[in-house]
């Protein structure tokens, strides 16, 4: 028996299209969806071109709740994180766990054999609850 994750990322520009070209390499991982607020966006125009459900809309994807196992949230919206966090709890969401920028950073660092982390695209973003 294979095991997929399944994640949705919200925020398809310059942090979240090198995670979403490194996603869809795995058979493994089953991406639920893509959300940004630019339709044009590069990692949209990408889900499109690989049949991933792709919208301008992040409640639209939020909305698909415990379909989800990993929501990546890299927008740089602050407050649509609260907006996230809100509605996981709402819907007594204990399933879906939201990846923080940080750990977003820490992975395309090392997909690209950065010696170094990335710095930020979002620097006010300092999380919810820090």
């Amino acid at each position: 028996m294979s095991e997929k994750v399944n994640v949705a990322l919200i925020g398809a520009g310059r942090t979240g299209t090198p995670l979403l070209k490194e996603m869809l390499k795995y058979s493994y991982v089953n991406i639920i969806g893509v959300a940004d607020l630019n339709a044009n966006a590069e990692g949209m125009k990408l889900a499109a071109d690989n049949g991933v459900f792709a919208t301008t809309d992040p409640i639209e994807l939020i909305r698909k709740g415990r379909q989800i196992d990993i929501l990546i949230e890299v927008s740089g919206d602050v407050a649509l994180k609260k907006v996230i966090k809100d509605y996981l709890h709402n819907t007594d969401n204990k399933k879906t766990i939201i990846m923080h920028d940080l750990i977003a950073r820490l992975f395309i660092s090392m997909i690209s054999g950065e010696q170094k982390l990335i710095p930020s695209l979002h620097p006010g973003d300092v999380g919810i609850g820090r």
